[in-house]
């Protein structure tokens, strides 16, 4: 079983890495007219709280798993934004399923949908009142879902600090 972790776990960050290539070229130089400011921090001293329940382990969730996730906006623009919402079943520390969550404290953003991530991040695209998109964002728990041993607990983690950077559209 310990194999079989380690060898998900390397696909995982090989998969992670392609994408954060992909995702360091788009966001070198963004588009003529958007906004790219940071949430929670930064990668070196990530400010953001997440907090779940019931806790993410391991093993997939057999039922959906509540979640906020909060932080100061930095770098061109201010307040602090919230996210509150259900991430859905089957949600590990490998892999975040989709999830759908109201937003809070900065306008337009009203909700956000996220897809499947791997290891710790999770692309999201963000939305105004009335569907319209207008922006992304790319989360980063790296910095404590590798590292934490709360994942291999019964009661999972309920608690990281994570980072995150914010594009939004014209």
């Amino acid at each position: 079983m310990r194999y079989g972790r380690a060898r998900l776990t390397a696909i995982a960050i090989g998969v992670l890495a392609l994408a954060v290539v992909q995702a360091t070229a788009s966001r070198a130089a963004p588009a003529r007219g958007v906004l790219v400011c940071t949430w929670g921090g930064t990668p070196d001293a990530p400010t953001g709280v997440f907090t779940a329940s019931p806790g993410i382990t391991d093993t997939p969730s057999t039922g959906p798993i509540e979640f906020t996730a909060t932080g100061e906006l930095g770098e061109g623009c201010t307040g602090r934004l919230t996210f509150r919402g259900v991430l859905d079943p089957g949600t590990s520390c490998l892999v975040g399923m989709p999830f759908l969550a109201t937003a809070t404290g900065f306008p337009p953003i009203r909700y956000a949908e996220g897809t499947i991530g791997a290891v710790g991040t999770a692309p999201v695209v963000m939305y105004d009142a009335d569907g319209n998109v207008v922006g992304s964002e790319q989360a980063q728990f790296l910095t404590d879902v590798l590292d934490d041993s709360d994942c291999n607990t019964p009661e999972g983690l309920t608690r990281a600090n994570w980072s995150d950077t914010l594009e939004l559209f014209p």
